[in-house]
C-alpha cells in the first residue's frame, strides 16, 4: 500500500504564495544549514553570555533571534517548525557546545605543557596519591641518577626518608584545608643556591595534586636578546 501524499495548503500574501503546512524538512538544503547554524550561534551565544542552559524563557529569546535572520533571509517557514526544531535539537546542541569546549581546551594542553617543558627548573608533578605523573625535561635531567623519566608512576615518598613524607603530608592537607593555600617553601639548597616550592595544583578550586618547584637565585649569565 503506497504512502498518501500530503496534501500542501497554500495563502497568498501581498502577491505572493506560501505554503501553510510547509515543514523543516521541505526546506532546500541550504537553507537548513543556515537555520541549524543560526540556532547553534544564538544557542551558544546565550550559553556563553549567562554561563548556563537556556531556560524556557530564554528558548523563545533564542528562537525568536533565529526566527529574525530568517525573515532577513527570506526563507519562508512557519514560526512553529522552528519552534518544535529547536525543542528536538536542544539536547545535542548542549553536547555540541560541550564538545567544542573539549576540543578548544585540547588546542590550548600543547601550549601549557609547553610553559612546563621550556623551563630550566625541574618541575615534577604528583596526583593525591603522590604518585609522580610527570617531569618536565629539566626535572629528568636532574633526577638522572634516581632513574630519570623511570620515576615516572612511582611514588615521590619512596624519593625521601620518613620525616620528609610526613612533611609533604602535611603540606597536602594543607592545601586541602583551603582554596587559598597553595604554595610552600620546604627547602633551600646551599649547594646548587636554589629554593625547592610545593604548589597545589586545583580543577576549579578542587585539589587534584601538587608539584615540586625548584628555583634558582643564580644571577642570569645569558645576554639581552642574544639571538646570534
Amino acid at each position: 500500500m503506497t504512502k498518501s501524499k500530503k496534501t500542501k495548503i497554500h495563502k497568498k500574501v501581498d502577491g505572493q504564495l506560501f505554503q501553510m503546512n510547509k515543514t523543516f524538512s521541505n526546506l532546500k538544503m541550504k537553507q537548513k544549514d543556515k537555520i541549524t547554524g543560526w540556532v547553534f550561534d544564538e544557542y551558544k551565544r546565550y550559553v556563553t553570555e549567562h554561563d548556563k542552559a537556556p531556560d524556557l524563557l530564554a528558548d523563545e529569546q533564542i528562537v525568536e533571534a533565529v526566527l529574525d535572520k530568517i525573515n532577513e533571509a527570506q526563507i519562508w517557514i512557519p514560526d512553529g517548525e522552528i519552534y518544535d526544531y529547536y525543542r528536538r535539537k536542544k539536547p545535542q546542541l548542549q553536547k555540541r557546545l560541550d564538545n567544542e569546549k573539549v576540543i578548544k581546551f585540547k588546542s590550548y594542553v600543547s601550549f601549557y605543557k609547553s610553559i612546563v617543558d621550556q623551563d630550566r627548573a625541574s618541575v615534577v608533578i604528583c596526583n593525591l596519591k603522590h604518585e609522580i605523573i610527570y617531569m618536565n625535561p629539566a626535572a629528568v635531567i636532574s633526577y638522572a641518577k634516581r632513574g630519570g623519566d623511570k620515576l615516572i608512576g612511582r611514588s615521590l615518598l619512596d624519593c625521601h626518608n620518613p620525616e620528609s613524607r610526613d612533611k609533604i603530608q602535611q603540606v597536602v592537607e594543607w592545601f586541602a584545608a583551603n582554596e587559598s593555600h597553595n604554595i610552600v617553601y620546604t627547602f633551600h639548597n646551599e649547594k646548587q643556591n636554589k629554593d625547592v616550592y610545593m604548589v597545589a595544583l586545583r580543577d576549579e578550586g578542587k585539589l587534584i595534586g601538587y608539584y615540586e618547584k625548584h628555583e634558582y637565585r643564580n644571577v642570569e649569565t645569558m645576554k639581552l636578546y642574544d639571538l646570534w
